[in-house]
């Protein structure tokens, strides 16, 4: 386990030094980073973890390993300007493994398309999408791995790009109860050229650590994250996120992004009613941009 520990550390430092990447807009698929859940939309668009999201794996392939369930939820997001994104996830684990698939799309909606004196040629539907499956092991009582892989396709106009990614997580369990630490490593792989150009993955680096409060006289339980990420093109942000839980059917959500220049605070809320989740979740942006309304239904079998 030391030396596995050793191993994630060398390959995340690199990350931790890095600034803005002067070539940042050759780096595509940012889809990949829009928190596309309203738990995760809510949350300061971080996995939080012990909350029971059955999408927690997407941020870190060992999430799920927390929680014990067998669910398959549908999301959708209504997202800047005109654009939606829309997510299905499957999730089957029972503490020791976990497996889990996941569709993304994000939705540009039709664009037009003009020649260069402006004039009206047509139009064309821009389109991102990915499907993951992921698998992850507690390989020790407190050290729980976990890794993503899939495939992603993005579509211009008459353009498009294909490839494989990866992402890689890893969950200890500290000596003090309920307090957790946790990386991953997201967004490893490779695409076709898209046009003659090449285009990068958004490789993303996340740590953080998460608290759970349990049993309190006006609640079930109080978890909360701290996230810091660091993309290889984007400067460091950090997100905090907190969960209050209340009656085994209520689920009150709050989180603030730090460091971000458009994003800040993020809210939302879930019904569990028997098998059945319905979740909302709220993100603002500054004046230039609309806020973003994310909605969700899971189905916990």
């Amino acid at each position: 386990m030391r030396y596995i520990l050793i191993i994630m550390a060398l390959a995340l430092l690199p990350l931790t030094l890095t600034g803005i990447n002067p070539n940042a807009g050759e780096y595509g698929f940012q889809f990949l980073q829009i928190p596309i859940s309203p738990v995760a939309s809510a949350l300061g668009g971080t996995g939080i973890y012990a909350t029971g999201y059955a999408g927690g794996y997407i941020f870190n392939p060992a999430a799920n390993l927390l929680e014990e369930r067998f669910s398959l939820s549908l999301q959708h997001n209504l997202w800047l300007v005109d654009t939606s994104t829309s997510q299905l996830v499957y999730s089957n684990g029972n503490r020791n493994r976990h497996f889990g698939l996941a569709g993304r799309i994000l939705d540009y909606g039709e664009l037009e398309n003009r020649d260069d004196t402006g004039l009206l040629i047509g139009t064309y539907h821009p389109l991102d999408a990915s499907l993951m499956a992921n698998y992850a092991l507690r390989i020790m009582p407190d050290h729980l791995l976990g890794i993503n892989a899939g495939l992603i396709y993005e579509k211009l106009d008459t353009a498009s790009s294909f490839g494989l990614s990866a992402d890689l997580g890893y969950v200890y369990l500290t000596p003090i109860t309920n307090a957790i630490l946790f990386s991953s490593v997201r967004n490893i792989g490779f695409t076709s050229k898209m046009d003659k150009d090449s285009i990068k993955l958004p490789l993303t680096l996340e740590v953080g650590l998460g608290y759970t409060v349990p049993e309190l006289a006006f609640a079930d339980r109080i978890a909360q994250q701290l996230t810091f990420k660091k993309a290889v093109d984007n400067d460091l942000t950090a997100a905090y996120a907190a969960e209050i839980s209340m009656w085994q059917l209520l689920s009150l959500r709050l989180g603030y992004k730090f460091l971000h220049d458009e994003e800040g605070l993020t809210a939302g809320l879930g019904i569990n009613w028997h098998n059945l989740e319905i979740d909302y979740g709220w993100t603002s942006f500054s004046d230039r941009l609309n806020d973003s309304h994310s909605f969700g239904i899971t189905y916990n079998f």
